[in-house]
C-alpha cells in the first residue's frame, strides 16, 4: 500500500515550517560558495601593471588618496592598470611590524609612506630599495629637500658568530615632511613620515618614475597652503 501526501498549501506549509532552515542554510553555502570563487577567479593585473602604496596614516582613506593618485599615474605611468592605495591604521608596535612584514615578504607594497620608527627599522633589514644614485642622477627629485634622515645604516655581512662585519649607509627613503601638498590634499600628517620604494616590487621601470611624479605632486608652497586654511576658518 502507498500512502501519498497530497501536495496543497496546508502540506508546503508544514514542510516550510520544519524545513525553511535547509533551505537558508542550503542558500547561504551557495552564495559563499559563489563569493570565493569570484574572489579565486577574479582578474587581478600582474605586477607589472600595477602599483600598490601603502600609508600609514590615522586621518585619510583609500578614497582621498586614490582621488589624489589617478591623475599622477595616468600621466606619469599610463600604461599601468591599476595604481591603488591601502591605507594601514597603526596598531600596537607588535601586531603593527607583524602585519607590515607580512605584506613586505608577500610583496604587496611597492611605495610606502611609513612613520619613523618603521622606516628606519625596514630600511636596515633591506626592504627599501637604496635611492642614493636615483637622487644623484635626477631620476628622482629632491632638489630643496632636507634628506639626512632618510640614511640608514644597514647591515650587510655577519661573521660566524652572527656579529656585523660590514655595513653600508644609504638613503632609503625621502622624509615627507616638507611636502606640504600631501597635508592639504591627501590630509595626512606627514610630519614623521617616510616615502620609500619596496625592493621587491618587480616593477622598477614604473614604481620609480611614479614614485618621483607622486613627490613632485606631493610638493606645496606651506604659505599658501596657510593662506588658504586662515581663509576657510574665516568662512
Amino acid at each position: 500500500m502507498r500512502i501519498e501526501t497530497p501536495v496543497n498549501r496546508e502540506t508546503i506549509g508544514i514542510h516550510l515550517n520544519y524545513s525553511l532552515w535547509k533551505y537558508l542554510l542550503i542558500l547561504a553555502a551557495a552564495l559563499m560558495g559563489w563569493g570565493i570563487l569570484y574572489t579565486m577567479t577574479a582578474y587581478r593585473p600582474p605586477q607589472e601593471k600595477r602599483i600598490d602604496l601603502y600609508v600609514q596614516t590615522y586621518t585619510s582613506s583609500s578614497e582621498i588618496v586614490d582621488a589624489f593618485l589617478e591623475p599622477i599615474w595616468k600621466e606619469a605611468v599610463p600604461e599601468m592598470e591599476i595604481v591603488r592605495s591601502v591605507i594601514l591604521m597603526p596598531l600596537d608596535e607588535a601586531s603593527t611590524e607583524q602585519q607590515l612584514t607580512t605584506y613586505a615578504m608577500a610583496a604587496d607594497m611597492d611605495i610606502v609612506f611609513f612613520n619613523d620608527m618603521y622606516f628606519k627599522k625596514f630600511a636596515a633589514r633591506g626592504f627599501f630599495l637604496p635611492l642614493d644614485d636615483l637622487v644623484a642622477d635626477g631620476v628622482i627629485d629632491a632638489s630643496g629637500v632636507d634628506l639626512s634622515s632618510g640614511y640608514v645604516t644597514m647591515v650587510e655581512e655577519y661573521d660566524e658568530q652572527d656579529r656585523p662585519v660590514k655595513t653600508a649607509r644609504h638613503l632609503y627613503g625621502i622624509p615627507l615632511e616638507s611636502f606640504h601638498g600631501f597635508v592639504s590634499v591627501m590630509n595626512m600628517d606627514n610630519r614623521d613620515m617616510y616615502a620609500a620604494i619596496m625592493t621587491n616590487n618587480y616593477n622598477d621601470e614604473n614604481v620609480i618614475p611614479f614614485f618621483n611624479a607622486l613627490l613632485q605632486a606631493g610638493r606645496g608652497d606651506l604659505e599658501s597652503l596657510t593662506q588658504q586654511d586662515d581663509a576657510n576658518t574665516a568662512e
